[in-house]
């Protein structure tokens, strides 16, 4: 009777889950999270460490630039 109750409790949340994720708005999901990646595919919090990286380079070769 215990197993009964169990996998009865099992489907249940099977089709909770299921009937959830049906309606999950996952383009709304995916435009929201659009905003944390740069144009080039970094995410702006975890990739962080490269973006500065990338940023002082940028700065260090237009500097001569301008002193021109």
């Amino acid at each position: 009777m215990a197993a009964f109750i169990i996998l009865l409790l099992f489907c249940l949340v099977s089709v909770a889950g299921g009937y959830a994720l049906r309606r999950v708005d996952w383009q709304a999901i995916e435009r929201d999270n659009e905003r944390y990646y740069t144009s080039d595919g970094y995410h702006v919090y975890y990739d962080r460490k490269i973006l500065r990286r990338l940023r002082d380079k940028e700065q260090e070769t237009q500097e001569p630039n301008d002193e021109n």
